[in-house]
């Protein structure tokens, strides 16, 4: 990872976006909100976008629930994430030709800013060709590679796999059954990641077996758990399936494909298979592409459904913690036709110490009156995903003297259990997550290392606008040493404004002392940790939980802008002295860069802070941005340089 220092103010697009996000935005439990995702398309097909909350109903498990917000996709702030999936296994030579040719021109449509796109292919086994990127070269690339590792036993003799005969061998079943598995997994992992993700399953078909049926429902539950749809492509031109049955079969019937009425075993299995596919997709919000012929037509539109959509919220009845629902969404609109994902399920998000002892006494620790021993400090700068649910990104950094290291299988070990809550002024609570760092070292040496500069730890939630109380309790772990444990707490307000979709709006700023380059993060990365990176330009900015600058090191910071017209956007960045209110740093007026923003009301940006100009003493840094319509909205954070 490199460090970058900018010796100038620039503001900075988004160029990429491959990150972490930091739950499953399907349902947030504390929150009592389920969010569901509609594309609704009219007459001819087109997409309708004029809808409000009073033309849509939904229910759960048939009972209709009331609608509490409404917002439209393109209006959006979040990223979108597009898995390319092929399914080598079941394609031949020339259909992987023609599927990676039409994925070729796919990437041209749809790659940039704020679409990150990854490839993955299944030959036996999930092999990750490209991590998300919005590079359309390096996909494509990937792409190359892919197809000159393909393997597939019957593409060399450019033969198509079986769809079905009558009964599926046990080799197909076995296939097929592992492929869809693996895509079961994947989207268990695309869960971390914010929003509706999307995977474009191209395959040669599956064939008809009733074992797959659970491993197709098993899939489309894990998708309705980490709001994952999926769009299966069957990239094998329909009449080769048909002109293969036997002539008997196929008289009269010939370039009909599946809809014709033939009743044989054959073409009935032909047709079960397409129906696993249509099941795959219905279940998830996506749509079947039945046949190489529809290729062209059917990538373009899920191009475009990357934005077309309108995502619903309502509150749910009570219900068991892993328990799945069905749901039904429907349109008050003649002609309008609505596709949304068939189940939801009742995951809470991670929380990590729940029922354990250290989760007892930090909820003790909580309610008390006592400031505790640790010591630290935290920043809360916040960012929107939609007008209706903001994210903010805890950063802390825990002074380390207070950590209690043991001997546990050979390592130093140590831990901080952590307990955070945000309390409305009626008492309900916004948010709250538990969570546990783990600290690992070989001797005493690297501890004490370690311990020359504070912990950093990081935490997103999603949070609704509004005015909370915002209190972290930690504690370094010693009951498990039969210690009393050391602990700290910290609390700040939180103030979260709304975001009118029509009117210029700004994120809080976060503050940085290090940035790294965009391209050290992935697919496979992006999985890992549970949080949604800050970056623009390429950069990768870590949030700092201290607002306290040496004149040496490097200092940054970041925010976003909201507006329905980016290209209007002013701004105007100063350094002030808090003591006397004098300008240190003036960047001027000046216009926010949209050649990556691709038409999205948002605009992150970041820049220099450019310590080394400014004496020590305390500042505060304001941002100040204008539209058309002459609307003016300052952000400020207060810093200091030491």
């Amino acid at each position: 990872m490199s460090r970058r220092r900018a010796g100038r103010l620039v503001l900075l697009c988004l160029t990429g976006f491959a990150g972490q996000a930091q739950q499953s935005p399907v349902i947030q439990i504390e929150t009592r909100t389920v969010l569901v995702d509609a594309v609704v398309t009219g007459k001819r097909g087109e997409y309708v976008h004029d809808l409000t909350a009073k033309d849509f109903r939904i229910w759960q498990d048939g009972k209709e629930q009331a609608i509490t917000s409404l917002s439209l996709e393109s209006k959006s702030a979040e990223p979108h994430f597009l898995v390319l999936f092929f399914d080598d296994t079941r394609m031949a030579g020339q259909d992987q030709f023609l599927a990676r040719q039409a994925a070729s021109r796919f990437i041209d449509a749809n790659s940039g800013s704020s679409r990150s796109m990854a490839i993955v292919s299944y030959n036996g086994f999930l092999r990750v060709a490209q991590n998300f990127t919005d590079d359309a070269g390096l996909l494509k690339d990937a792409l190359n590679r892919v197809e000159g590792s393909s393997s597939v036993t019957s593409s060399s003799k450019l033969e198509r796999p079986s769809t079905g005969s009558g009964t599926p061998s046990a080799a197909d079943n076995f296939g097929s059954r592992n492929m869809l598995q693996s895509l079961g997994n994947l989207t268990k992992d695309l869960g971390v990641l914010p929003g509706r993700k999307t995977i474009v399953l191209l395959t040669g078909g599956l064939p008809f077996s009733s074992e797959l049926k659970s491993v197709i429902a098993a899939a489309i539950e894990a998708s309705s758990r980490s709001d994952v749809a999926i769009y299966p492509v069957n990239v094998r031109p329909v009449s080769v399936d048909v002109e293969s049955l036997p002539n008997q079969e196929t008289s009269g019937r010939r370039g009909r494909g599946l809809q014709g009425t033939d009743d044989s075993p054959r073409t009935q299995d032909l047709a079960a298979g397409q129906d696993l596919l249509l099941a795959l997709a219905d279940g998830t919000g996506g749509f079947l592409v039945r046949d190489s012929g529809e290729l062209p037509a059917g990538l373009q539109q899920i191009g475009e459904e990357q934005t077309e959509y309108y995502v619903l919220s309502y509150t749910p009845p009570e219900s068991k913690e892993g328990s799945c629902h069905a749901l039904r969404v429907k349109v008050d609109r003649g002609g309008a036709t609505v596709r949304a994902r068939s189940s939801y399920c009742a995951a809470k998000p991670p929380d990590l110490i729940t029922g354990t002892p250290a989760a007892k006494d930090l909820e003790s620790r909580a309610a008390g009156t006592e400031a505790g021993n640790l010591r630290a400090s935290i920043q809360l700068p916040y960012f929107y995903s939609s007008p209706s649910v903001a994210r903010v990104h805890l950063a802390m950094e825990i002074a380390p003297n207070g950590l209690k290291f043991e001997n546990q299988r050979g390592k130093l070990h140590a831990e901080v259990n952590l307990l955070g809550t945000a309390t409305a002024p009626d008492g309900s609570v916004g948010a709250r997550f538990s969570d546990t760092l783990k600290l690992d070292f070989d001797n005493q040496a690297e501890v004490d290392k370690f311990k020359q500069t504070p912990v950093h730890y990081e935490k997103q939630f999603r949070i609704a606008p509004g005015k909370y109380n915002f209190a972290v309790t930690f504690e370094s772990d010693g009951t498990s040493f039969g210690k009393i444990p050391d602990f700290g707490k910290i609390e700040v307000p939180l103030a979260v404004d709304p975001w009118n979709t029509g009117e210029l709006t700004l994120s809080s700023v976060a503050l940085s002392r290090e940035t790294h380059s965009a391209a050290d993060l992935g697919l496979v990365s992006s999985l890992v940790e549970d949080r949604t990176p800050l970056i623009a330009e390429g950069a990768q900015f870590v949030p700092s939980g201290s607002s306290q600058f040496a004149r040496s090191e490097l200092g940054f910071f970041y925010l976003e802008f909201y507006d329905p017209d980016p290209a209007s956007v002013r701004v105007r960045v100063r350094v002030l002295d808090r003591r006397t209110e004098e300008p240190k740093w003036d960047s001027g007026v000046t216009t926010l860069p949209l050649s990556s923003n691709a038409g999205k009301p948002s605009i992150p940006a970041g820049a220099s802070l450019r310590l080394s100009s400014l004496a020590t003493g305390p500042y505060e840094l304001e941002v100040t941005a204008f539209d058309s319509t002459r609307k003016q909205v300052k952000r400020t954070a207060d810093f200091e340089v030491k």
